[in-house]
């Protein structure tokens, strides 16, 4: 790629984290938060060298929040009770500020290099801080205030299926994450809809790919006899799907076995399953076989 510098910011979203945990990642429908005139990211890092038979010879790394600070016009009432957990009344307009409540949230936005191309940067967990805000008295001058919030992002519980690439496997592994950032100088990645949900590893496709959302296994049950075979169908959603490849696995082959192709076969009475996983989203259904 050639050289260039961040030279804008804009598409400033936010959308409140609805599930994180071993099920699932879900967020709300992004909301566009204010305009936004800056964004700057530090991480809470260290490094420590141990020593032994005086060397420094081994090194260990920590790595802690993410503190995220956007420069913002001032954002609607209603949006600033949100994002601080406080409480805002439709029908007078008014913001409490009371108690306030515990969310987390993700905030997308995308950054604009000298060169006219984009990093389109999603944060999947954090929390808005209270802002500080300043207010000074007219002069004949043209400074003006505005609001700067603090984000504090964190790794999401949630593991996703592209956690962590190994380079040793050529596969992926499971893995949380604290965000993802796409650049479009690469031209791989579609963003024709990125700011439409919160965009996560699973969910960043290549460009004209269309992503797996399910899978279903038929039948979904089965009876066979010793030697008896029986052809599985499995359909991929959507019928668009750019990979449609499976696989099938029997967690009991001394009953039953199957194909790469999903042909079972009774070997001995008893029950099995038979799983199916799609190679795009490791979507699974299942059969279970009745052997006798």
């Amino acid at each position: 790629m050639d050289v260039f510098e961040f030279r804008g910011v804009d598409n400033l979203y936010f959308a409140e984290v609805l599930q994180d945990d071993e099920n699932g990642f879900v967020c709300e429908t992004p909301v566009k938060l204010a305009p936004v005139a800056e964004v700057g990211k530090t991480t809470d890092s260290s490094s420590e060298a141990h020593y032994y038979d005086n060397k420094a010879m081994i090194v260990i790394n920590s790595e802690g929040a993410d503190t995220i600070t956007i420069t913002v016009a001032p954002p609607e009432l209603s949006i600033m009770a949100k994002l601080t957990g406080r409480t805002f009344d439709p029908v007078t307009g008014m913001l409490v500020d009371n108690v306030r409540e515990n969310k987390y949230f993700a905030i997308m936005y995308r950054t604009k290099g000298t060169d006219g191309k984009y990093r389109y940067v999603s944060r999947l967990k954090g929390q808005f801080g209270i802002p500080d805000e300043t207010s000074a008295t007219e002069n004949d001058g043209t400074d003006t205030n505005n609001i700067q919030l603090t984000f504090t992002g964190i790794y999401t519980e949630h593991e996703f299926t592209k956690g962590r690439y190994n380079t040793q496997t050529s596969t992926w592994e499971k893995g949380s994450a604290k965000g993802v950032v796409v650049d479009t100088r690469y031209g791989l990645a579609d963003v024709s809809s990125f700011f439409g949900a919160v965009q996560t590893p699973d969910t960043v496709s290549a460009s004209g790919t269309v992503n797996v959302t399910g899978v279903t296994l038929t039948p979904s049950t089965a009876a066979l006899e010793v030697a008896e075979e029986l052809q599985l169908t499995a359909v991929v959603a959507p019928a668009s799907a750019t990979d449609k490849t499976v696989s099938y696995v029997s967690d009991d082959t001394g009953v039953a076995t199957v194909t790469a192709g999903g042909k079972v076969k009774g070997i001995a009475a008893g029950s099995a399953i038979i799983t199916v996983t799609t190679t795009d989203g490791s979507f699974t259904d299942i059969c279970a076989v009745t052997v006798s």
